[in-house]
């Protein structure tokens, strides 16, 4: 919301800036609610859909055929990328550190494009991000209503600024940000990487690199010094990669973590 004030002092509201971070904290009050209480999965998807609607009739949304059908796309997508965020925090101090590095580039990015309203608003959440970890420590969790915000602020600042936008510019700007979230926020890769023996601060360590790449590849394309296919064929291979070498890290240790016994011949 500050962000938001900002603008309109200076003149340039932005309708998409104040949709996304009304609807950013509607799913941050969600994830309060989650924390203390709990909350159903059906209830808590239909409110994230809801705050998803909202932004996508305010113009937050991927043009991949200009019809009708693309604002429901387009809130499957920011559903499913929050979440994927959310479920990055699972890996302590990782989110914090990922989210600050990837809204960072996403305002460069917004910047380089002449976007002026997303890169406030992701300038601050990056400013958010390191005031946390400032205050809490690089090992903190944010906790539900902090991944909430965050990914649904990334998840839709990323949409933002694909908006109007050829097919394979669409595909690499909404894949290369959220793509450490997809890859590494489930079970899978995040104790796949546990299982090879590293610790959380090396996961985050590792995940954080990998957001600098895939941001400094948005940018690249941004600045077309990267033809946007050749970027997101990059991501997709690369998550695969990822994938098949976590599972194989992961095959060669034990649960904990050490490494799988072997038989003993007897003599």
């Amino acid at each position: 919301l500050a962000a938001t004030a900002v603008l309109a002092a200076a003149g340039q509201a932005d309708r998409r800036v104040t949709a996304i971070a009304l609807a950013a904290g509607a799913v941050a009050a969600l994830g309060v609610i989650c924390e203390v209480g709990g909350l159903p999965l059906a209830a808590r998807v239909i409110v994230e859909s809801v705050a998803a609607g909202g932004v996508v009739l305010c113009g937050v949304q991927v043009t991949f055929t200009g019809d009708w059908w693309d604002g429901p796309v387009t809130v499957m997508w920011l559903v499913g990328a929050t979440n994927a965020f959310c479920l990055l925090d699972r890996v302590r101090g990782a989110l914090t550190p990922v989210a600050a590095v990837t809204a960072a580039f996403l305002a460069g990015t917004a910047l380089v494009l002449g976007d002026p309203g997303p890169a406030a608003l992701l300038a601050a959440l990056c400013g958010g991000c390191l005031g946390f970890a400032v205050q809490r420590g690089t090992g903190a969790r944010m906790g539900a209503p902090g991944a909430l915000f965050s990914g649904f602020v990334l998840a839709a600042g990323a949409t933002a600024l694909t908006a109007g936008r050829d097919a394979g510019t669409i595909a690499a700007g909404l894949l290369l940000p959220a793509f450490v979230a997809i890859v590494g926020a489930g079970a899978y890769g995040t104790r796949r990487l546990s299982r090879a023996g590293l610790g959380p601060r090396t996961v985050a360590a590792v995940l954080t690199a990998l957001s600098a790449v895939t941001g400094t590849a948005g940018l690249a394309v941004a600045l077309g010094v990267l033809p946007a296919g050749a970027a997101t064929a990059a991501c997709a291979l690369g998550g695969a990669a990822l994938v098949a070498t976590w599972r194989a890290a992961g095959a060669r240790r034990g649960p904990a973590g050490s490494p799988v016994p072997t038989l003993v011949r007897r003599g």
